[in-house]
């Protein structure tokens, strides 16, 4: 019985990892959303580390505007993962930021563009405004939302809301320290059909983990035990 509940688990959260869609020709870009607080700009940091690892040439840029010191922290985190930050000054328009930095990515042949946009404490029809904007801009190749684990089923619906305005291409589960918030990814395969790609189990940089099903169910089931 246990085997049967394991498999089926395992099949409802995908069975495989689900990868990062790159462009087969020239830059991909990488288009990150998500509420305020939930780990976005950290992950933003994160995934640039992980494709430096990977023999990729990673930029970042700081599309938001809003949050006081959003800025200079990715600008931190650029200086400890040795990528790149493109900027501009808080009062440009978050589209034009985000299509300047594509454009200056081109020029020095980078080759994965990843946005960090804006957030919002709740979901806010002018932020989805200004990202549809941004995605209708850039034609991002990925779209992915960080998703704050310990929020539970509040997750799920912010999920639902930026996958209905934007089309979200898969999801970033952060604090996902133990198995405990475990359900929030079945929650969110089964019930949105969006893929987890990643998850985020601590607070170091380099703490982004590829969501594998099998071992996740494993973890859940306790079968080390």
């Amino acid at each position: 019985v246990i085997k049967i509940v394991k498999d089926e688990l395992t099949e409802l959260l995908g069975g495989t990892q689900s990868k990062i869609t790159l462009s087969s020709s020239g830059m991909t870009i990488i288009m990150l959303v998500g509420l305020q607080g939930a780990g976005k700009t950290t992950t933003a940091g994160k995934l640039a580390l992980m494709f430096k690892k990977k023999g990729h040439r990673p930029m970042m840029a700081a599309c938001d505007v809003y949050r006081p010191a959003a800025i200079k922290q990715l600008e931190v985190l650029g200086e400890q993962t040795d990528v790149p930050v493109y900027r501009m000054p808080p009062n440009v328009d978050p589209v034009h930021i985000a299509q300047y930095a594509i454009d200056t990515a081109k020029a020095y042949n980078r080759d994965v563009v990843i946005l960090d946009t804006a957030g919002r404490l709740t979901i806010d029809e002018k932020l989805m405004a200004e990202l549809r904007n941004i995605k209708a801009e850039v034609h991002p190749h990925e779209i992915l939302l960080a998703l704050d684990s310990m929020t539970g089923q509040d997750a799920v619906n912010t999920a639902k809301a930026f996958d209905e305005n934007l089309g979200i291409d898969g999801t970033i589960l952060t604090k996902m320290d133990g198995t405990a918030k475990g359900g929030i990814a079945v929650a969110i395969q089964s019930e949105l059909k969006i893929p987890v790609k990643y998850i985020g189990v601590g607070e170091t940089i380099e703490d982004l983990q590829k969501f594998d099903a099998d071992q996740f169910v494993d973890a859940l089931f306790n079968v080390e035990d």
